[in-house]
């Protein structure tokens, strides 16, 4: 998994680290919808329990993180 450089940019409300860290979690939780996606795809995820939406493209078997939100609320 990699994180590209200003992803997190706009984020302000949590430290950036437990950010990250709430990223991998989320993915991890999905590894259901991850493993559909194939090589050069676009996922999404949007967790309202963290309330963080993710989007990264698929790379061969790695993850590249695009843009991190906080702060997302679901309804």
């Amino acid at each position: 998994m990699v994180f590209i450089k200003d992803c997190l940019v706009d984020c302000h409300v949590i430290d950036k680290e437990i950010l990250k860290q709430k990223v991998i979690d989320v993915i991890n939780q999905n590894k259901d919808y991850i493993s559909q996606l194939e090589d050069g795809d676009t996922g999404k995820i949007a967790d309202s329990q963290e309330q963080i939406f993710v989007r990264f493209y698929v790379v061969g078997s790695r993850l590249i993180i695009d843009e991190v939100q906080e702060e997302v609320y679901v309804v």
